[in-house]
């Protein structure tokens, strides 16, 4: 069984179109194996008074605490909610900006 620890959680209330949403957002450390997980819950009560439920999560190699935090911190304070069907998108996509940022290319052409 793996053991973890939340290690930052936030909530928010969202309403869209008469709809009520509460959406979960929590980083967690897990030991075994040792990942990082960014994770979004998602809850709406129906009309009819039924809770739907979804839920999704990135996992991260252990090194990358920093750059969990970051993106953890980035999708909570986001102007609108991060639907938990939009997480992967938005994680690999700040990966690839953070990893592009620090990769420069310099261009050299030597006279012939």
């Amino acid at each position: 069984m793996s053991e973890s620890a939340i290690l930052k959680e936030s909530t928010r209330d969202y309403c869209q179109d008469g709809r009520k949403f509460v959406v979960r957002y929590e980083f967690v450390s897990r030991k075994n194996p040792e990942a990082y997980l960014i994770r979004a819950l998602l809850k709406e009560k129906t009309a009819d008074g039924q809770d739907l439920e979804t839920t999704s999560s990135v996992e991260l190699g252990y090194p990358y605490l920093k750059l969990g935090e970051q993106i953890f911190d980035l999708i909570k304070d986001a102007p609108n909610p991060v639907f938990p069907v939009h997480l992967y998108e938005i994680v690999r996509d700040q990966i690839s900006r953070t990893l592009l940022d620090s990769v420069h290319f310099t261009w050299r052409t030597s006279p012939l």
